[in-house]
């Protein structure tokens, strides 16, 4: 199955989901459900929309160069990419971060704020149910002092992604 569809599915899952993945961003970071099911969760399908229509469209481009020879770009996985989630809206960014790394078919590591962890926890859950493979995304909580400061060190992981 293509990045493309297994985006798509992992998108229609959290939608079909939006009540429990609100009601545990409301738990965890004290935002009302209201507010997170009928705006933040809906983003989050919207990103992963949008990052699924893009997988197929990442391809290398020729560069004109001033002198006869040649120059290309080669878009290819940068590798293992590191995500830390802040705790104020644990839904919208993990989407903004984990959608383009599953586009680009980047496997991940996902480090969310020890505050608000259960969302990011419940969507690698949906994720493996969109038939994303294991180990594409991967989640471990704990403290940024310990949890944090392993993956942005691990000589394994290629690219810590920057807060937005």
């Amino acid at each position: 199955m293509s990045r493309h569809l297994m985006s798509l599915g992992f998108k229609d899952l959290v939608l079909e989901h939006v009540e429990e993945i609100a009601a545990l961003d409301a738990m965890d970071a004290g935002k009302l459900f209201s507010d997170v099911k009928t705006s933040e969760v809906p983003s989050v399908a919207e990103v992963l929309c949008y990052y699924a229509g893009a997988a197929d469209k990442i391809h290398g481009t020729t560069l004109k160069m001033s002198s006869e020879i040649q120059g290309y770009t080669l878009l290819e996985p940068i590798g293992v990419v590191g995500h830390i989630i802040p705790w104020n809206f644990p839904s919208q960014v993990f989407a903004c971060k984990v959608a383009p790394a599953l586009a680009a078919g980047c496997t991940m590591v996902v480090k969310p704020a020890e505050q608000t962890p259960l969302s990011a926890l419940y969507y690698a859950y949906l994720a493996k149910q969109a038939g994303i493979p294991d180990g594409v995304i991967n989640v471990v909580t704990g403290f940024g002092h310990t949890a944090g400061a392993v993956l942005s060190s691990h000589m394994d992981v290629d690219k810590v992604s920057p807060n937005p």
